[in-house]
């Protein structure tokens, strides 16, 4: 699917529909869910963290990227779908750095004071 034209860039809007059986066609404009406003990218993005059951740390082992990455990757999808992303690394996500080698132990002692602070 087309989201974008290919001209300014704008998004683009459905305006008919087309049985292939019989060619009945349904004009209007017809709004598209958001999902389907996300590139092939995305998408996959989505499906692999899915199978891999939510495991940031396994899908960032399966494509060769941190997982402060994947952190950031879901974050933009997230936004790209309408949602919010507390900015802020959570205690679990502080560990996991730490375990992955990402973060130093100074730097996460650091997170987890600043989340107590809160």
């Amino acid at each position: 699917m087309i989201n974008k034209c290919p001209n300014c860039g704008g998004e683009m809007v459905i305006t008919s529909y087309r049985c292939n059986n019989c060619y009945t066609e349904v004009s209007g404009e017809f709004e598209i869910d958001k999902f389907q406003r996300l590139d092939e990218k995305d998408k996959e993005f989505i499906e692999l963290f899915l199978q891999k059951r939510g495991s940031i740390k396994d899908v960032g082992e399966e494509l060769g990227i941190s997982y402060p990455t994947v952190r950031n990757r879901i974050d933009r999808i997230v936004k790209k779908l309408g949602g919010q992303v507390d900015k802020k690394a959570g205690r679990i996500d502080i560990l996991n750095m730490l375990d992955n080698g990402e973060i130093t132990p100074e730097k996460a002692r650091s997170l987890l004071e600043d989340l107590k602070d809160e």
